[in-house]
């Protein structure tokens, strides 16, 4: 099915490059909702006009060429690829005044090996939800000062792409749910600072970074526009900002696929 053929209704703008996310017909919509998996992964599987979507995460460090989702439907199990394509990301350099931020002392690498382990978990956190709608609203108006997949070069040292898109605020500033959802974590992490993640459901996640207050707590339902914590610098900040990720079948994707932003 050709993707013009798709409604996309409360889904993200379909974009099949590495950190993108693809639309992909799985089935018709008269027929029982198929299972979808990338690498094993549940992927979000929705019913849109005439057929099953599934709203694929595409990794950052997904090759460009063929990819392929397992589909599931009537015990019948078949592979369902297509092309990704290629995308070229900016480089970006910060500057840290703290080190240790690029380069952890000994004595913090038990706990980032205990934090990454969490974060993993909490990454591939799976709930089913028939209301679950992609469309956000930006958790915060300001300037966007980092944007999603550029290269990270701090204090001259190469890092790891740019996960999420930042917004330039000041400490305190009210963020707010970019959609409904179930706030799904909190912590104090070395990385990413006060921390916030909202379950969105059917593994669409938000995760908010380097915040000074959470006014929200585990288990609390959110709907979109609420206030569920407020902007800060903690963490591996180079000032007050506000670092949104947005995470679907695990993997971090491009956050403004999911909202309009003037220009």
């Amino acid at each position: 099915m050709a993707i013009a053929e798709i409604t996309t209704d409360g889904l993200p703008r379909e974009s099949r490059v590495p950190g993108g996310v693809a639309l992909v017909a799985v089935g018709r919509a008269d027929a029982p909702k198929p299972m979808v998996t990338l690498d094993g992964a549940n992927v979000w599987t929705v019913k849109r006009g005439a057929s099953w979507i599934a709203v694929v995460g595409l990794p950052l460090a997904t090759a460009p060429g063929e990819l392929a989702i397992s589909v599931t439907s009537g015990g019948v199990v078949q592979t369902l690829p297509f092309t990704v394509l290629n995308k070229r990301y900016p480089v970006q350099h910060v500057t840290l005044k703290d080190n240790a931020m690029v380069e952890p002392p000994p004595e913090v690498i038990a706990r980032l090996e205990l934090e990454s382990a969490h974060l993993k978990t909490v990454r591939s956190n799976w709930r089913e939800d028939a209301a679950t709608n992609a469309s956000f609203t930006l958790p915060a108006k300001g300037r966007l000062s980092g944007r999603f997949g550029g290269s990270r070069v701090l204090n001259g040292k190469p890092r790891a792409p740019h996960a999420g898109l930042d917004v330039a605020i000041g400490t305190g500033t009210p963020v707010l749910a970019p959609g409904d959802g179930v706030v799904l974590d909190t912590g104090d992490y070395y990385f990413c600072g006060k921390t916030l993640f909202i379950d969105h459901g059917n593994g669409l996640l938000s995760l908010f970074c380097h915040l000074s207050e959470h006014t929200t707590k585990v288990g609390d339902s959110v709907r979109k526009g609420q206030v569920v914590a407020r902007s800060g610098a903690t963490g591996r900040a180079s000032g007050p900002h506000l670092h949104w990720s947005v995470h679907l079948n695990g993997v971090s994707v491009e956050p403004e696929l999911f909202v309009t932003i003037k220009k």
